[in-house]
């Protein structure tokens, strides 16, 4: 179809530089990522440097994008080395179709809103497509600094997690209040705490025993003292009588006092506090020995669950580098303004195919695009009606074929039903005869 539109210039081009083409294959190859078509092209060769150029734009960004996704791939802990080149490699692939697909969208010399809606399109997703190829670029340069910010995170993680099981699990004494404990009790073994209730209800009794001698000592003073009064003839108002001797009074207070002897046996009670101060001293170093058990379970449990943390932060992560990247750009000036540099770098590099394809505005190869299509569609709608007219008129043939084949068959149709008559009315005729001929004659 260039042949027919643009005939005499592309033979006198095609004729003038022979092989152009052979000596430029490398310039053929980057004008394949711009979506140009050669036979067009030839027309307008001074356009060739321009597209040429877009090209290597192209497969500059898909480079950049395969040498981003290697990088990160790197940065998994996991990833076997076997599929980091094609991976890579098929990352490129893909960044460099879509940009082709971005700028083959421009190609034609479209006016009006659609050709600018297709440009803001267009530009958003090459926006969006040098954010993705800016990331991954930006933690392999930051990977040193972004993992030691990882281990000192880590490391504050563990402290805190170690912290958190010594405050929920003490050594001595209950938890302290206000600690979210939730994940964090440990099992210290049941010894202790049996120890500990014996000896808490052994210090209850001690106390009460103790109350009890304390108070009988008390009382048999106090009875002791009024007998003595009484009988050495102290006055005391309205107590005593003041008078001495064995008197009634004298033996009133003396039997009171030996009854009181008798019902409290003092000494008894202070041989049994002394027992129970015995068994209690017991008690308390069978709860040192109880405890120090505890305490090196807890310790041992604590130091399990501490490790079996540190062994959870073994690796390093893709995602845990990116969480990190934030981390250190909102404390570095310098690392936000690189992360947001190389950013603005790639978005501006994936956008400047489409951005120097607008600046550019309509080329000689647009207009010769648009009429390259426009006569395409107009032979194939051309060819569409001649062959829309060609099966019609085979139809109306068929048509008018079928219907003097059917008028014929209706004729013989007819001749034959005029013959079966007529040979019908004449057995009828020789049958009447027939019969008239058997018939006797009358008299």
């Amino acid at each position: 179809m260039v042949d027919i539109l643009h005939g005499s210039k592309a033979a006198e081009q095609h004729g003038r530089h022979p092989r152009r083409r052979d000596r430029l294959p490398f310039g053929t190859f980057l004008r394949q990522f711009t979506g140009v078509d050669e036979k067009i092209l030839a027309s307008v060769p001074q356009e060739r440097s321009r597209y040429t150029s877009l090209g290597g734009v192209v497969v500059s960004t898909a480079l950049i994008a395969a040498a981003s996704m290697l990088g990160a791939l790197t940065l998994l802990p996991q990833a076997s080395p076997l599929y980091l080149v094609p991976v890579a490699v098929l990352w490129g692939l893909i960044i460099a179709n879509v940009d082709r697909f971005l700028i083959t969208s421009l190609h034609g010399d479209n006016d009006g809103w659609s050709r600018w809606g297709n440009v803001l399109i267009r530009l958003a997703l090459a926006i969006v497509i040098g954010v993705f190829i800016a990331e991954p670029l930006t933690l392999k340069i930051f990977q040193e600094r972004l993992d030691r910010q990882i281990m000192v995170e880590r490391d504050q993680a563990i402290s805190l997690t170690e912290s958190r099981y010594k405050q929920c699990n003490p050594l001595k004494g209950p938890v302290p209040s206000g600690v979210d404990c939730n994940g964090y009790l440990l099992d210290g073994g049941d010894q202790a705490l049996a120890v500990e209730g014996n000896m808490t209800q052994r210090q209850h009794t001690l106390q009460a025993a103790e109350d009890r001698l304390a108070a009988d000592i008390e009382q048999r003073g106090k009875l002791e003292g009024r007998r003595d009064r009484e009988c050495f003839g102290v006055k005391v108002p309205n107590r005593t009588t003041g008078v001495p001797g064995d008197g009634p009074e004298c033996k009133a207070r003396n039997n009171e006092f030996d009854t009181f002897v008798a019902s409290h046996d003092i000494p008894q009670q202070q041989a049994e506090v002394a027992k129970l101060k015995t068994e209690l001293g017991s008690l308390a170093a069978d709860r040192a020995s109880a405890e120090a058990k505890r305490a090196a379970a807890l310790s041992k449990k604590i130091t399990e669950h501490v490790e079996e943390s540190k062994r959870a932060y073994t690796d390093i992560g893709l995602l845990d580098r990116w969480e990190a990247l934030g981390t250190v750009a909102g404390q570095s000036g310098m690392v936000n303004f690189a992360h947001w540099l190389l950013r603005i770098i790639f978005v501006l590099l994936d956008c400047m195919p489409i951005i120097s394809k607008m600046l550019n505005g309509k080329t000689e190869y647009d207009r010769l695009l648009t009429q390259e299509l426009r006569a395409g569609s107009a032979c194939h709608e051309a060819e569409l009606n001649f062959t829309t007219r060609q099966r019609t008129g085979e139809y109306e043939i068929r048509l008018r074929e079928e219907e003097r084949r059917l008028k014929a068959e209706r004729g013989r149709i007819d001749r034959d039903q005029r013959v079966d008559e007529a040979s019908r009315d004449n057995e009828i005729d020789r049958l009447a005869r027939t019969f008239m001929s058997s018939m006797p004659t009358q008299r």
